[in-house]
């Protein structure tokens, strides 16, 4: 059976959500269990960093309850994490996580379900990426065309708009979009260049290995291989 704290009755789920953003500004998202300490070279001063459950749960220990502002970031999250998984649910597409996250809006809290709040605002802000990412291809859905010849090595510009790391491969898939045509390729050089290029506008050479209509994205995009970034903007 769950942990549950004594003080933990005197919240509901939509306050602990409200907590969970103030802790996510502060310091982002720190994982259950990966908190650390660091020491300042400067002035040897030790500075923990706790992760957000447990910080989480410290501020509950404290009686500390958030202000209106923060339960309005809140509800936000939570009506709109409630209308995807209800959709979700009637599809019978709804992962064991996304289920957790539905249940702890709604039952008793107990520490593991804290613990599944506090990692919502950080989920809530890929989800919005995510969702930026979705639209932009929608955009370019009916204008991106196949580029280049299969075979051929060409020298182009690309504005990157995604870099997704696949963890089952160990690899990175790289989008971009020369002239309105979606270009895509793997990245398993090291090192890890995500944080360098996601967003930028970079200079490629790279060779095309084939053009395929996507069946997640429903656009003509053009697969590159042999790719070395050449500069960045």
């Amino acid at each position: 059976m769950a942990k549950k704290s004594k003080v933990i009755n005197d919240y509901t789920p939509h306050e602990v959500l409200a907590l969970s953003v103030i802790t996510y500004e502060r310091q982002g998202f720190i994982r259950s269990g990966d908190g650390y300490t660091e020491v300042s070279s400067e002035d040897n001063v030790r500075r923990e960093f706790k992760d957000n459950k447990t910080v989480v749960l410290e501020m509950i220990q404290a009686n500390i309850k958030p202000d209106e502002k923060y339960l309005l970031q809140a509800q936000v999250i939570m009506d709109k994490f409630n209308g995807k998984f209800m959709l979700k649910k009637l599809q019978g597409s709804l992962t064991r996580f996304e289920s957790s996250v539905s249940d702890a809006f709604i039952n008793d809290l107990t520490n593991f379900t804290v613990a599944v709040i506090a990692s919502i605002p950080h989920m809530s802000t890929v989800d919005n990426v995510r969702q930026e990412i979705a639209d932009k291809i929608e955009a370019l859905r009916f204008k991106s065309d196949f580029f280049g010849e299969v075979r051929t090595r060409y020298d182009i510009q690309i504005e990157i708009i995604d870099v997704k790391f696949i963890q089952s491969s160990g690899v990175y898939m790289i989008t971009g979009v020369h002239n309105d045509n979606i270009i895509k390729f793997w990245w398993r050089d090291q090192p890890d260049i995500s944080d360098i290029i996601n967003g930028k506008t970079i200079n490629i050479r790279g060779t095309v290995l084939k053009h395929e209509q996507s069946k997640y994205s429903k656009a003509k995009e053009t697969m590159l291989n042999r790719v070395k970034i050449m500069s960045t903007n």
